[in-house]
């Protein structure tokens, strides 16, 4: 029979063995972060050949580690499409993000797919005129009647204390009953008319932006769990949605100043160089009067969307070319001057952007001085928000004093979410050294970002998009493909490595949060598509008039549409009898039936008639070929069932049409256009693509710390439903994809 101390020591380990059993397991003490890193652009074909070349050390280690393999993007491949699917686990035709562009069905017209510009009431709305005097009235005479009333019961009480004189004290009483009134009413008939001034000078509605998008992302549900975390220039999250536990930076979405996606400006006294630009991609060109002495000339900044006039709020600017002509002063009005020198860039200048006396919006842009003889070349970046001085339309971080703490800490940063310029690539008034110079400038503090946020020891998930594979892939595939149109051996020669090279800093950033990572912790490396050449453009909507689906009214419907004209309120579509016309083409590779009851202007009936339409456009579409390589356009085309399965009638488009490696849709033909040639050249910068691909021809990369599945090649949707297996969190909705682990 046990002994006494047997007996307790039996039950001290039978209490220890129940309480460890009851304990909450030790692994949710030491809960694993999960850290994502995106890449935009990165190609897996690129990314697997750096990897067995060992120039990517980082993500071959991570492959080593856990596994590596091809992604499979939405449909079509493009950022906001793919990256929306990431956010939420949901696919395009649930988030409704499906193009960069959508159409308006009632009235045909491009449309911005991402976001869409609303009108929030300023303060009292339409009734500012009345309610901002008043209130400034109300409020000065309560505030001032009663601090007079006090101080003068004060001093009555003192001068019937000191004579004990009861009638001078009744006396005192009564002033102080009337005195403050009066004085009262002066005063709120002084802030009542200083109320009427500054109501005229108010906007009664201000531009409010609203996010397209449907679906939570992953981050929110895990902020309602209790989930610290840090979400850095995720696409489609402008305006930053504030959710519990939670920061974020928005990414792609954020315009420049002016509204657009960017809206670089260029300086030059070459009197010919607009007449030799085409100018699809809306760069301000600034004809300079002189190329010597002193200059006046204008800065653009935002179209005036609170007031009538003027159109477009300008701030002068004063250049000044030195004597000896080796240097140009820069001098935006209410900025410190500047001077540059040929191939410098200047700091961040903020400019200041007056509505009327008492409205002002700041921005922040940089200069580079590209020449100043024979002619002046100078290169203005598009203006970006500025991020301490945020209108309060602009929401671009969550929770909203955000951005200006990172601007506090890092200095200015880039905040419109198509970062690098493009566009000033694309129309050549910059080069490739001067592009590739700003791609260093944008991703750096960013980087630094992204360590110290890795560094904070209660945060348990880290999202960090970065766009710069997929822009400098844009501008320089040109030269990994002899074949291509705008190749030249010379400057091949030079940036042919350029892509590659930023596939290393890919892997540099990688392994920054590598050293991070604790036993547990999580890593997860992806990007949303790949990449292929484009050398030659295809226009559907010529294709559709040749094949008697879209009637012209007269000549051959053929125009010129850029940027200002999607974002402005140009015409559109000035040709087309719609009447006649059964199906039309818009965005990168969408086609529209032209429907009854859902079309401004359908003639095709729903049911069997809209089937048979958008079958014979599908079979007859898909063996186009190009006369001039004999090779197929089309790889495939895919019904809205097919590409999706759940989808919104109303908005998602009838077919998608995906080319083979060579061949994109033509910039005028995602504008509608209808050009007069079905197949052109790609001659241009922006050389690479995948917007309109088949997306099994450019498959982005998926990087994991865990063993992948090798039964399989994941899409994007997985992504999503792995964090939330990982982070232990239910998803709200049931998701398109399943957890890799």
């Amino acid at each position: 029979m046990p002994s006494v101390s047997q007996k307790s020591r039996f039950r001290s380990a039978s209490v220890l063995v129940l309480a460890l059993a009851l304990a909450p397991p030790l692994a949710a003490a030491a809960a694993p972060r999960v850290i994502v890193l995106g890449f935009d652009g990165a190609d897996h074909a690129l990314v697997a050949k750096g990897v067995a070349e060992g120039r990517l050390p980082n993500l071959a280690a991570l492959a080593a580690k856990g596994g590596f393999t091809a992604l499979t993007p939405t449909i079509p491949a493009q950022t906001p499409v793919s990256w929306s699917t990431f956010s939420t686990g949901l696919s395009p035709g649930r988030t409704l993000i499906f193009d960069f562009l959508k159409r308006n069905p009632k009235t045909y017209r491009p449309e911005f797919a991402i976001e869409e510009e609303g009108r929030k009431s300023f303060l009292f709305g339409k009734g500012n005129r009345v309610g901002v005097p008043a209130v400034l009235g109300i409020v000065s005479f309560v505030l001032v009647a009663g601090l007079l009333k006090i101080l003068l019961k004060r001093r009555v009480k003192g001068f019937a204390g000191s004579d004990g004189d009861a009638a001078s004290g009744r006396s005192g009483a009564r002033t102080a009953s009337v005195a403050p009134l009066l004085a009262a009413l002066g005063v709120a008939a002084i802030f009542t008319f200083i109320g009427i001034r500054i109501s005229s000078l108010l906007p009664s509605e201000i531009p409010w932006p609203i996010n397209n998008r449907r679906g939570t992302p992953f981050w929110e549900e895990a902020g309602r769990k209790g989930i610290a975390s840090v979400v850095m220039h995720v696409p489609v999250t402008f305006p930053a949605a504030d959710y519990d536990h939670g920061r974020l930076l928005s990414g792609l979405g954020v315009t420049d100043v002016r509204g657009r996606v960017g809206t670089p400006s260029y300086y030059t006294s070459d009197p010919f160089f607009a007449a030799k630009n085409k100018n699809e991609f809306s760069v301000e060109l600034v004809r300079l009067e002189s190329n010597k002495g002193t200059i006046e000339t204008e800065v653009f900044g935002p179209y005036n969307k609170l007031f009538k006039e003027p159109p477009i709020i300008k701030t002068p600017m004063t250049l000044t070319v030195a004597p000896d002509g080796g240097s140009l002063t820069v001098a935006p009005k209410g900025s410190q001057p500047l001077t540059l020198k040929v191939g410098e860039w200047s700091p961040w200048v903020v400019f200041t952007f007056p509505f009327n006396s008492l409205v002002k919006m700041t921005g922040i842009g940089r200069f580079h001085l590209a020449s100043l003889s024979p002619e002046i070349r100078l290169y203005l970046s598009p203006i970006h928000f500025n991020p301490s001085d945020l209108p309060p339309s602009v929401k671009i971080a969550a929770p909203a004093g955000l951005s200006k703490k990172l601007a506090d800490r890092y200095g200015l940063y880039k905040t419109m979410g198509w970062q690098i310029d493009t566009w000033s690539m694309s129309e050549e008034t910059i080069d490739e050294k001067t592009f590739l110079e700003d791609v260093d400038h944008t991703v750096e503090p960013f980087r630094k970002m992204m360590n110290d946020f890795l560094d904070e020891k209660d945060l348990r998930l880290f999202v960090q998009i970065y766009e710069f594979p997929d822009r400098v892939a844009h501008c320089f595939w040109r030269f990994l493909d002899p074949q291509h149109p705008a190749y030249d051996a010379a400057k091949a020669a030079t940036w042919g490595p350029a892509i590659e090279k930023t596939y290393e800093r890919m892997d540099a950033i990688v392994g920054d949060a590598m050293k991070k990572l604790g036993p547990e912790d999580v890593l997860i490396v992806l990007s949303d598509h790949g990449f292929a050449t484009w050398r030659r453009s295809v226009n559907y909507n010529t294709w559709l008039v040749q094949n008697g689906f879209m009637t012209l009214k007269g000549g051959d419907g053929s125009q010129t549409a850029d940027l200002e004209m999607l974002f402005g309120q140009g015409e559109f579509w000035p040709n087309v009898d719609w009447s006649r016309t059964k199906a039309y083409a818009m965005g990168l590779g969408d086609i529209y039936v032209n429907l009854k009851g859902r079309e401004g202007q359908g003639c095709i009936s729903p049911g069997a008639e809209y089937e048979a339409v958008r079958e014979e456009i599908r079979k007859k579409l898909v063996t186009l070929v190009d006369p001039k390589t004999s090779q197929r356009a089309i790889s495939r085309i895919f019904t809205r069932e097919e590409a999706y399965g759940s989808f919104d009638a109303d908005v998602i488009p009838d077919l998608f049409v995906t080319n083979t490696a060579g061949t994109r849709i033509g910039w005028q033909g995602t504008l509608g256009v209808v050009t007069k040639e079905m197949f052109e050249d790609n001659a241009q910068v922006w050389s690479g693509d995948h917007c309109s691909l088949d997306p099994a021809l450019v498959p982005g990369i998926l990087f994991a710390n865990r063993a992948l599945p090798k039964d399989k090649q994941p899409g994007i949707a997985d992504v999503p439903a792995t964090i939330y297996h990982v982070l232990g969190v239910t998803p709200p909705a049931k998701l398109d994809g399943v957890s890799l682990f």
